[in-house]
């Protein structure tokens, strides 16, 4: 599948004060074992450290379907949900170009 053709979400979450090492950490471990994207970026804010973004491109829309319909899903959002100090932000989007290419 092309990369313009892929899924994609750009994603904001704010934990609550000092929780944002428990949030990066849950966060990891979902994109680690989804196994749904192919590429993704878990970011910190400079001037927040408790505020991630995520840009997450998933393989395909059947395996962004897969994986939002999954128990993983389900038991991952429950736990990061409570560490939120706001609800988060999820747009969207496809990507347009990205390094590495690949190429399959």
């Amino acid at each position: 599948m092309a990369l313009q053709d892929q899924p994609a979400y750009i994603i904001r979450m704010r934990a609550k004060p000092g929780l944002g090492d428990k949030l990066f950490q849950l966060a990891t471990v979902g994109m680690t074992k989804s196994g749904a994207s192919d590429r993704y970026i878990i970011a910190r804010e400079d001037e927040d450290p408790d505020t991630l973004w995520n840009i997450e491109v998933f393989k395909s829309d059947e395996a962004k379907a897969q994986y939002e319909n999954s128990p993983l899903a389900d038991e991952l959002r429950d736990e990061i949900i409570d560490l939120l100090a706001e609800p988060p932000m999820r747009i969207p989007v496809h990507p347009y170009s990205a390094l590495p290419i690949n190429e399959s």
